[in-house]
């Protein structure tokens, strides 16, 4: 037996060997790969997605400790996605990977992205951007799922998926919202956006510490890891339901 069809055997179980035929046929592109970003692309890989982009500009901070997977005093300086590049080539060897350590503004994303794969998750927090960056997803008809704010928050169990036009109690996604309702023409009072979103409903937690040195809110991984570990799971779910 290949070795891969043995790596990979429970995946084969869950999804059956058709479903897993096109989990190694597709290609997906992580656009962030930080607090939730990261945490998607180990899950795409250990689930047997056979191409994956990665779309970064950072390099790794000893301050990512608390909540960023490739995170170690091995990587602190690399490139994000090269340090998941090489971290997810010794989960998966066969795996295809490309890296891109670029910011996506409203005035590259049209030419970076022109050719850009069928399924997509957005985790970046610049709002200007996510908002031009599911416009453009939007109207190119890909299957995508957008990061809500993951920070503040100590409860994974208040973490859903839901369209956009439904999410509340998240900052980043209500601002995004009427970014998209006031500059994109999409549709108000209520109505549905066909654009899906994990949010937190839980308030967030501010810091009340003077330290200059401190973000106004902090994050822990139980929470952004379980943002993106969801985000994953839709994705996969398109993957293998697709005709």
């Amino acid at each position: 037996m290949h070795e891969l069809s043995v790596r990979f055997r429970g995946i084969r179980a869950l999804y059956g060997e058709e479903g897993f035929k096109k989990l190694q046929n597709a290609h997906v592109m992580v656009i962030g790969c930080g607090g939730v970003g990261s945490w998607i692309t180990e899950a795409l890989c250990r689930s047997g997605v056979g191409t994956l982009t990665l779309i970064d500009p950072d390099t790794v901070e000893i301050g990512n400790t608390n909540r960023q997977l490739h995170t170690t005093d091995l990587t602190i300086n690399q490139y994000k996605v090269r340090a998941l590049k090489n971290r997810l080539i010794t989960i998966n060897p066969e795996i295809k990977i490309y890296t891109l350590e670029i910011t996506l503004t409203k005035e590259n994303i049209p030419e970076i992205l022109k050719d850009c794969p069928q399924f997509i998750a957005d985790a970046i927090d610049d709002l200007q951007a996510k908002a031009f960056l599911v416009d453009y997803l939007y109207k190119k008809n890909k299957t995508f799922i957008v990061s809500g704010g993951a920070g503040g928050r100590v409860d994974p169990g208040k973490l859903k998926i839901d369209d956009i036009a439904n999410a509340h109690g998240d900052a980043l996604i209500s601002r995004l919202r009427t970014e998209l309702r006031r500059h994109y023409n999409f549709p108000k009072g209520g109505e549905k956006m066909g654009i899906f979103c994990t949010y937190s409903c839980e308030d967030p937690i501010y810091s009340d510490n003077d330290d200059a040195d401190l973000p106004k809110f902090g994050a822990a991984m139980a929470v952004t890891a379980s943002a993106g570990l969801l985000m994953a799971s839709w994705l996969l779910n398109k993957i293998v339901k697709q005709a």
